[in-house]
């Protein structure tokens, strides 16, 4: 077994550690652009549809990278989305025809894509969403209403689940179809016209042309962190697509969003891995640095142990996101790996940020510390993907509990 890098790896972290430098230095808005123009989204899509190809461990290593840098949780979880969620199930389960329209643009960003699933009755039980994809001479009509969506007012394209209606006028059919539902046709083409930057202003300016295409994004969600993944609910109003929107087979969209949360379980939190290595480094400094007594604070005991901890949860994190991402990278179905790698590596990450301010004290509470900012953004972290609990039951589910 060999735990070792090689030197292309290395050049892949290095340049991605570089690239999330330059993203944290840019404002807010441009952040998502400068990672689209680094490479970022598209590491582990094939080269003949844009991407790098990469494997998946060292498309992990890459997003450790960028979390070593980039200090804005919420536009990583947003790429993560985009990249882990979206253009990875269509890898694996879209048509080439599919693949061809959406991965070459998906890898440059050109289209940003996400996740539309949780609603208000169902969140953690996606079996029980209300969304109906009703069946038509044309493809399909798409109505019902989408929370907490990651990006919303951004995408170009939104994976959606919804309960299939069936053929209208004949017995409902059974089960959940999942479909890409493109936003509205004139908002993506003045934005294809248009450029980078002013690409965003385009599609929120044609927010009325989409309501009338039947996609409507609602208010940003004021989130206690992971502001830059610009959360907001999404409505589908008798929204009209083709047959080439299915994903997968019609009624069978449970276990094409099963696939989907297993490649963002597994990967969606490599970059905190980077953002607790950067963490642990800074508290090391803090503690040698800091005196109490006369002495620096590490060399008391209960300060020791409490960096010591930090350490233990970063290096068993980064061990089970890993072997989750070998997992998918050898073709193993990797559920149980990938839903132990993001419970751990969520729950490890808020115990990480608290210890990181209980270090302070008074001065880890405030603001200015930057560290309420990152519990925060940590607690988002054990919420979106699957809850704690909800992973905890898909392990015990591969037990045979």
């Amino acid at each position: 077994m060999d735990f070792g890098w090689t030197p292309a790896q290395r050049a892949v972290h290095d340049r991605m550690r570089a690239l999330g430098a330059e993203a944290d230095a840019a404002a807010p808005d441009d952040r998502m652009r400068v990672l689209a123009r680094g490479g970022a989204l598209g590491l582990p899509i094939a080269r003949e549809l844009g991407g790098e190809g990469l494997d998946l461990v060292t498309t992990a290593l890459a997003y450790e990278g960028l979390g070593a840098t980039l200090r804005d949780g919420g536009v990583l979880l947003a790429a993560g989305a985009h990249l882990f969620g979206v253009a990875l199930l269509l890898a694996r389960v879209g048509t080439p025809a599919q693949q061809r329209a959406w991965l070459p643009r998906m890898a440059t960003g050109d289209c940003m894509a996400t996740v539309a699933a949780t609603e208000a009755g169902a969140g953690s039980d996606v079996a029980s969403v209300q969304a109906r994809a009703d069946r038509t001479a044309a493809g399909y009509r798409v109505t019902g209403e989408k929370r907490y969506v990651t990006w919303a007012d951004r995408a170009d394209v939104y994976f959606a689940v919804a309960r299939d209606g069936g053929v209208a006028g004949g017995a409902p059919a059974r089960g959940l179809t999942a479909l890409l539902v493109p936003r509205a046709a004139a908002a993506d083409a003045r934005a294809a016209a248009a450029d980078a930057r002013a690409a965003a202003d385009a599609r929120a300016a044609a927010a009325d042309t989409a309501d009338a295409a039947g996609v409507r994004v609602g208010a940003p969600l004021a989130t206690a962190g992971l502001r830059g993944a610009r959360l907001a609910p999404v409505s589908f109003r008798g929204c009209e697509v083709g047959p080439d929107a299915l994903l997968g087979r019609a009624g069978a969209g449970l276990a094409v969003f099963q696939i989907a949360m297993t490649y963002e379980r597994a990967l969606i939190l490599a970059f905190r891995l980077g953002a607790m290595e950067r963490a642990l480094g800074e508290a090391v400094r803090f503690a040698r640095e800091r005196e109490l007594g006369g002495q620096a604070i590490a060399r008391h005991q209960a300060v020791a142990h409490r960096v010591a901890q930090m350490k233990l949860r970063l290096e068993t994190s980064r061990l089970l996101v890993y072997r989750a991402a070998w997992e998918l990278d050898q073709g193993q179905r990797g559920q149980a790996e990938a839903a132990l790698a993001k419970w751990h590596a969520a729950d490890s990450a808020v115990l990480f940020a608290l210890d990181d301010l209980w270090l302070r004290g008074g001065a880890g509470y405030l603001e200015e510390s930057g560290l309420p900012s990152a519990v925060d953004d940590a607690l988002g972290g054990s919420i979106h993907s699957g809850t704690s609990d909800v992973l905890a039951t898909v392990v015990a589910r591969w037990l045979g509990l």
